[in-house]
């Protein structure tokens, strides 16, 4: 006897991906790294070069606006004291510029092949990481030529992947915003540019007055920093209110941008 013809109905989803998709595509974002980090320098004189003068350039800047104009007093040597804070910017800065373009710059591939999409990102800041290891690196040398160098330096595996998951979850939510939104991309600079002044690289936020200290606790890479630095350094105090602040920052952020990737995701094919 045959069977009454059923009714088969069809619903557009609003999320498909899964956490398992993370480790499932993690050979999809070691080729992506590498691709982007090839890219980055390819056809340029100085090609990886660039990993070790930038922040070096960044630094003597430091030197001559906060230290030699400001005169601001760290508490610490300077040099250390501000290449932790390059160590964690740098890579924040890095992560930001590749990772937001990271799937409108592979338009191809979003478009015309089902490659895993939050891969993109992630590789972009994979990517990144050689940014952040030359910066800490130079860190870990002058803290320890200064003789300021901390114990506590033994809990910097923990600090990096902080660092990196705080980035996964900020350009998880800039990258899928812009896909529909290119704005985004040219307004990125100047945030960066802002975002420098705003988050104390180049400058120990007690200095501050105590209602912009306030505003600037509350930036999540301001807690970043803050550990990293008593990490690093003998003496630094560990500043608790900012340091919770971007410890919550960083959880809320890994939810929204799950959240929001994954609503993107099912429509990025046709909005890039």
């Amino acid at each position: 006897m045959l069977e009454e013809p059923g009714e088969r109905r069809i619903e557009p989803v609003t999320s498909r991906l899964k956490p398992a998709d993370l480790f499932r595509d993690l050979p999809v974002v070691r080729v992506l790294a590498a691709r982007d980090f090839k890219v980055k320098y390819k056809q340029s004189v100085l090609g990886p070069l660039w990993l070790f003068f930038q922040p070096l350039a960044l630094l003597a800047a430091f030197l001559v606006a906060f230290k030699g104009l400001a005169g601001v007093e760290s508490g610490v040597p300077y040099v250390p004291f501000a290449l932790v804070g390059l160590s964690v910017w740098a890579f924040f800065q890095a992560s930001m510029t590749i990772g937001t373009a990271s799937l409108v710059s592979s338009f191809y591939l979003v478009r015309l092949t089902p490659c895993p999409r939050l891969a993109f990102p992630v590789a972009s800041l994979v990517a990144s990481l050689p940014a952040m290891g030359v910066t800490t690196a130079a860190a870990l040398g002058a803290s320890a030529v200064t003789g300021v160098l901390s114990p506590r330096i033994v809990l910097l595996p923990f600090a990096a992947a902080w660092a990196f998951l705080f980035c996964v979850a900020v350009v998880a939510i800039s990258s899928a915003i812009a896909v529909r939104a290119r704005d985004l991309l040219q307004a990125l600079p100047f945030l960066l540019q802002v975002g420098g002044f705003l988050t104390p690289v180049g400058y120990p936020p007690g200095d501050l007055a105590p209602t912009v200290r306030f505003f600037v606790d509350l930036n999540p890479l301001t807690g970043i920093i803050e550990a990293w630095r008593w990490i690093f350094l003998a003496g630094q105090d560990f500043d608790t209110f900012p340091i919770l602040v971007a410890t919550a920052s960083t959880g809320l952020l890994l939810l929204l941008g799950w959240w929001v990737f994954s609503r993107f995701e099912v429509t990025m094919a046709d909005d890039i």
